[in-house]
């Protein structure tokens, strides 16, 4: 299918934003779409850097990044703010370039970020790609009006292009729906299950997809840009935690001591995942240092694994469709009870307390049958995800053809 009259636009305002829209960006680009990736609000603030192996498969497939401040130059504060920010992204691929010299520039490029129209920026970078296209998609994470460049940019496409929401977490657990007004709203929503299509009531046009980026086309995708090697050999259990910040999780002292625990296990590799965005800065408990992984991206950490332990994260979801053992430390968690998959999970994966999770570390074998249907309800309600959006897509287009 032939579709270059077509301009696809996706705004990734942090990386679990990009991590939901890059295979929506890879599926429009097969089908001969132009793609536009514009890296958002957490990367220009230098808060965190994109997925290296998404950018990788960006560039293959020839597929546009924009960075705002590359993008953006007018005006002495903005001038000066692309000029720190592009320094700032020189220091940190240098390895010999002091930490305390690369958060010192972060720092300073979050000074002019405070500094910068936000809301001229968002509005000019879309007027500019708005430019000659008459059918333009721009797909999203939530519209979120605090975010003063997506805001801005959302509000100038509005009624020019189609919006297009896929949320950056599968929904699974059970919370309201914030409704905003009318000129705030996208104009389809991409949603994984039933549940974020009842939550989702106010849109007009919804479409179940389930999670692309929890898709197995999409994994094998991103496997193929992985050159880690995995040894079959370890005779350990090799045990990842992916961790979350304090306000996340109902006993903090509780947690670390239990980490601390896992540690001294000498019949497991442990490894610790911090959050991406709210522990990526914080400093390790000493005596944490060593299995406390700031280096690896989720998909790689999870791949290592034999057993996935969380408390509160929809990055579970990665350990669900690479089939690992997964365990749920519902004594740790402010959601416990809440989640959707919860009720229907078979009785190791709900954990109580420190003792449950020691027996079922040393039952499991690393030939153990895993049972995570529960989970697969959430991003596989119907079908293959990556079917299903390519098929929304083909239905979309065509009946943009016939109009």
């Amino acid at each position: 299918m032939s579709n270059k009259k077509t301009k696809a636009i996706f705004y990734a305002y942090s990386n679990n934003a990009l991590d939901h829209l890059a295979p929506y960006a890879v599926l429009c680009q097969k089908k001969e779409i132009e793609c536009v990736v514009i890296f958002g609000e957490d990367f220009v603030k230098c808060k965190v850097t994109p997925n290296k192996n998404i950018v990788k498969i960006f560039k293959d497939l020839k597929i546009n990044i924009i960075n705002f401040p590359q993008f953006e130059k007018k005006g002495i504060t903005q001038f000066l703010f692309s000029y720190f920010w592009n320094l700032t992204k020189i220091f940190e691929y240098l390895n010999f370039m002091p930490n305390f010299l690369k958060n010192k520039m972060r720092e300073l490029c979050n000074k002019f970020f405070k500094n910068i129209d936000g809301e001229l920026l968002g509005a000019n970078t879309a007027k500019k790609l708005l430019e000659n296209n008459d059918n333009v998609l721009v797909f999203t994470d939530e519209w979120s009006q605090k975010k003063k460049i997506q805001n801005s940019f959302l509000s100038y496409v509005k009624g020019k292009a189609t919006i297009i929401s896929t949320n950056h977490t599968p929904w699974h657990f059970h919370h309201d729906e914030k409704i905003p007004q009318k000129s705030f709203r996208e104009d389809i929503a991409l949603v994984a299950n039933s549940w974020e299509a009842l939550a989702k009531d106010h849109i007009g046009q919804k479409e179940i997809i389930g999670s692309l980026r929890f898709s197995k086309k999409w994994i094998n995708i991103l496997d193929s840009y992985n050159q880690e090697t995995i040894s079959e050999k370890v005779s350990k259990k090799n045990v990842l935690v992916l961790t979350h910040t304090e306000i996340h999780t109902s006993d903090w002292k509780r947690m670390l001591e239990l980490l601390h625990k896992l540690h001294q296990k000498e019949d497991i590799n442990l490894s610790i995942l911090p959050h991406i965005r709210g522990m990526i800065n914080m400093k390790p408990p000493k005596n944490l240092e060593n299995v406390w992984d700031k280096s690896s991206n989720l998909d790689s950490a999870v791949k290592k694994a034999d057993i996935v332990i969380f408390w509160t994260t929809s990055a579970i979801f990665e350990a669900v469709v690479r089939n690992k053992k997964i365990f749920f430390l519902s004594f740790l968690s402010k959601l416990d009870g809440e989640y959707i998959w919860q009720k229907e999970a078979p009785t190791n994966i709900v954990i109580k307390n420190e003792t449950e999770l020691s027996d079922e570390i040393n039952k499991y074998k690393k030939n153990d049958f895993v049972d995570n249907s529960c989970f697969e309800k959430i991003i596989w309600p119907s079908g293959d995800p990556w079917s299903n959006a390519s098929n929304f897509l083909d239905r979309f287009l065509n009946n943009k053809t016939n109009n």
